[in-house]
């Protein structure tokens, strides 16, 4: 998964998001449910191939663009579609990730489920 920052978000995402949704998960290396939303985004991402992309920011780095999104929490998530911001969250299940993502990019109906992968909400 890409990282970006404040001085490619432009190209990154932005303009990016005229071809394909991307999804910007906002987090920070220290941060254990940052990284485990990572890892659930790195986990999904061949589920989306070919129609969405995605990609991480240092929270802490790039707090203009956090601030911009209203990003205070993390790990948060914002998926970006035509250039403009489509949807925003935060947390780390993988379930509510896909919910978010499928709102905005369905999943094709040939791509198998990897529901047995999922982390339980408790």
């Amino acid at each position: 998964m890409k990282t970006v920052n404040d001085a490619s978000f432009q190209s990154d995402v932005i303009d990016a998001s005229q071809r394909n949704p991307v999804v910007v998960c906002f987090a920070a290396e220290w941060s254990h449910p940052s990284q485990s939303a990572v890892a659930s985004l790195e986990q999904m991402e061949s589920s989306y191939a070919g129609r969405a992309t995605f990609v991480t920011m240092d929270f802490d780095e790039n707090q203009h663009t956090a601030d911009r999104y209203g990003v205070s929490v993390m790990p948060g998530f914002v998926v970006f579609a035509n250039s403009q911001p489509r949807d925003g969250w935060s947390g780390v299940y993988a379930d509510t990730i896909r919910e978010k993502l499928d709102q905005v990019i369905p999943r094709s109906s040939n791509t198998p489920s990897d529901a047995g992968d999922r982390p339980q909400r408790r």
